[in-house]
């Protein structure tokens, strides 16, 4: 994780590599806690021994990414993937099972499962250990939560409904047969859970990759947008952009954004990774090259610099400026860019669609222009809310292609006052069938809401008799 790498010790790779083996050996996907007094006793005794299991924490999210990426974007109207990818076109086309081999969400919780037991020894060890001081530990547990709410967000967004766990499994008495929790109580405790965060947490990290305050209110943010808290969410938003630390690239420079990425200005989280220090080769190599990814270009106007001078809006993960030339490919030991959570252009986006909500169409229209003319684009006003969230859904596609958010931005816009806008969702899935008999079924398939989320994997099921499958698979 570029620097915040230093923090990932041979300590921590053993720790990790510990709770691994764990998690891959017992027959639960939240039983990941080594059954013996190993980590307990031998392990969890200096900030050191803290540090180092946060840092697999994050580790472990880095490893979620693909996850993220596939669940989040490849639903979606900007992806294309080739036909031969059987196992992600399923998911792409909706035609997923839960049998299918895409669907299993043990590594989420196992990163839920970290940050809980972080949590639960940070606190243990600070008694005997004078280096935590409460201004320490204070800040371990707000990027835990930052972490564990991020990890269910991404569950919530992907399943709707599933366990929630919020404690660590370090012993024989913990309950391995959790029902599912329905989305707006886990939405609760996400929104109960970032507040406390943000209200401990530090403005600042020397490193890079950490959840310091502006990601906490970012993740924030999100999750106030998701469940239309539009007052709240525009309240944080504005936290953001007044505490005068963040601003967008500007028209010449967009390009740190992706290379070499963490902007000074724009950048507020990313999972950092290195192909040169650790061989952490970024999923983009994988995803793009090896599954044959195009993204749409039809969006986007001839002169928007996000098209890369011709090369499309997937160089910014295969280039190494915005040319677009060959030579400025990237090779061997730059194949490393980050998984950007949030920056800047996402804040001013998420708060012209709760302005525009509320029926502020002229402060909306501003902040859309803004991140439009950074692109060299010209953003029409708009002044209905039909119109508004047309516009805005395709900037967010066009500012954000290939980030994996684009089925979750189409999902809540389709979602809103109870799926109002469900016929736009079922007819981007439609316009993705091919051919007749496959129109006939998707059309069959949609009518059902619970058709837009993912199916609980058959051996979870098989696993914890408390876990009900999503109904639509269950049918």
């Amino acid at each position: 994780m570029k620097s915040f790498t230093h923090l990932f010790t041979i300590k921590a790779i053993i720790v990790f590599v510990i709770l691994l083996t764990f998690q891959t050996s017992c027959n639960n996907w939240i039983d990941i806690e080594p059954e013996n007094d190993l980590i307990q006793q031998d392990f969890w005794k200096t900030q050191d021994d803290v540090l180092a299991v946060l840092a697999s924490t994050y580790d472990a999210t880095r490893g979620n990414n693909y996850y993220s990426f596939i669940n989040g974007e490849i639903r979606a109207d900007f992806i294309t993937l080739s036909s031969g990818e059987t196992g992600l076109n399923a998911i792409a086309g909706n035609k997923v099972t839960p049998s299918s081999g895409n669907v299993n969400w043990g590594q989420y919780y196992h990163v839920i499962n970290l940050a809980n037991t972080v949590m639960h020894y940070a606190p243990i060890v600070q008694e005997s250990d004078q280096t935590i001081t409460n201004e320490v530990l204070d800040g371990i547990k707000s990027e835990m939560l930052f972490l564990r709410s991020l990890t269910y967000f991404y569950l919530v967004r992907t399943w709707k409904e599933v366990p929630l766990v919020l404690q660590a499994t370090i012993s024989d008495t913990v309950n391995f047969y959790i029902p599912k929790s329905p989305e707006h109580v886990i939405i609760k405790q996400l929104v109960k859970d970032l507040i406390e965060a943000s209200s401990i947490a530090t403005t600042e990290f020397s490193d890079q990759g950490r959840a310091n305050k502006y990601a906490i209110e970012a993740l924030l943010a999100d999750v106030l947008l998701w469940s239309e808290n539009y007052d709240e969410c525009i309240t944080i938003c504005d936290n953001i952009i007044q505490s005068g630390k963040f601003a967008l690239e500007d028209n010449n420079n967009w390009f740190r954004n992706y290379y070499p990425g963490n902007s000074q200005n724009e950048s507020i989280f990313e999972i950092q990774y290195e192909d040169n220090l650790e061989a952490q080769a970024s999923p983009w190599s994988n995803i793009i090259n090896e599954f044959n990814i195009s993204i749409d270009r039809m969006a986007y106007d001839r002169t928007d610099i996000r098209l890369c001078e011709g090369k499309g809006p997937a160089w910014k993960y295969m280039g190494l400026d915005e040319t677009g030339s060959n030579s400025k490919r990237r090779r061997s030991g730059d194949y490393d860019a980050n998984y950007i959570y949030y920056r800047y252009s996402e804040i001013l986006l998420m708060k012209a669609e709760c302005l525009a909500e509320n029926g502020n169409f002229a402060d909306a229209n501003k902040l859309v222009a803004e991140v439009a003319e950074r692109a060299g684009i010209v953003h029409i006003e708009k002044n209905t809310i039909a119109s508004f969230r047309t516009a805005l859904l395709a900037e967010r596609g066009r500012e954000f292609a290939a980030e994996g958010k684009r089925w979750f931005d189409v999902l809540r816009f389709a979602k809103r006052n109870n799926f109002e806008e469900q016929p736009m969702l079922m007819t981007l899935l439609l316009n993705k069938a091919e051919d007749a008999q496959d129109i006939a079924i998707m059309k069959a398939r949609v009518l059902d809401t619970m058709s837009f989320y993912l199916p609980i994997a058959e051996s979870e099921i098989k696993l914890n008799r408390n876990l009900v499958q999503n109904p639509f698979y269950d049918k």
